[in-house]
Formats: structure tokens, C-alpha cells, sequence
């Protein structure tokens, strides 16, 4: 996927966007959430790890004043930090579940088993 880039009325300095293009972040959280859906086997989890994990590296492209409203935005998708996202992993090793928020032995990855 393309970096995002100034809508046409943004003003732009070279190549830096003075205003966020809301319209193509929504449309980049779009497809990473079908693409992390794709792969997720169903599961929440693993879906949010999937999705969260792509958008930063989309974060990464964008200017830093613009990332914690991209951030805000991607919580539609259910974004989660990497904070979060340990959090989910502690509390599912701790309950049998694992990485990717199955029952260990029933993942149809093999975990557990």
C-alpha cells in the first residue's frame, strides 16, 4: 500500500503534507483490516495483532504530528498498542489460550498440541 499523500486541499511544503488526509488513512485502515481479517482463522486476537502490527508500520510514513490521530482513527479497527497487545498475550498464557487466542490443543495452527 501506498504512503498516504495530501489530499487536494492540503497545502504542501516538497514533499511534506501541512493537513491529514483522513479520507486515505480511513481508506488504509480499510485494507489492513480486511487483509488482517483474511488471516486471522477468526480469531480476535490474532486479528488485532495482524492489524495493529500493520498500521504502525503505515504510522511510520506519516509525520509525527499526524500519528496520534491516525492512531485515534485506527481504534475503529480495533487497533491496539503494543502495550495492549502484551497485555492480551500475558493474560492468554496465563489462561491456556495461546498466541493466538485459542484454547491450547484446539488452534488449528498446531499451538499446544
Amino acid at each position: 500500500m501506498s504512503a498516504i499523500a495530501c489530499n487536494s486541499s492540503s497545502q504542501s511544503i516538497g514533499d511534506t503534507c501541512l493537513a491529514f488526509d483522513e479520507i486515505a488513512w480511513r481508506d488504509v485502515c480499510e485494507k489492513v483490516a480486511v487483509q488482517a481479517h483474511n488471516g486471522c482463522g477468526l480469531s480476535h486476537d490474532y486479528y488485532v495483532e495482524r492489524f495493529s502490527s500493520e498500521i504502525e508500520r503505515h504510522i511510520d510514513r506519516l509525520p509525527e504530528r499526524q500519528r496520534a490521530q491516525a492512531l485515534q482513527i485506527a481504534q475503529d479497527w480495533d487497533y491496539a498498542t503494543p502495550a495492549e497487545r502484551q497485555e492480551t498475550h500475558d493474560w492468554n498464557s496465563e489462561h491456556g489460550y495461546c498466541s493466538h487466542g485459542i484454547e491450547l490443543g484446539c488452534c488449528p495452527a498446531g499451538c499446544g498440541s
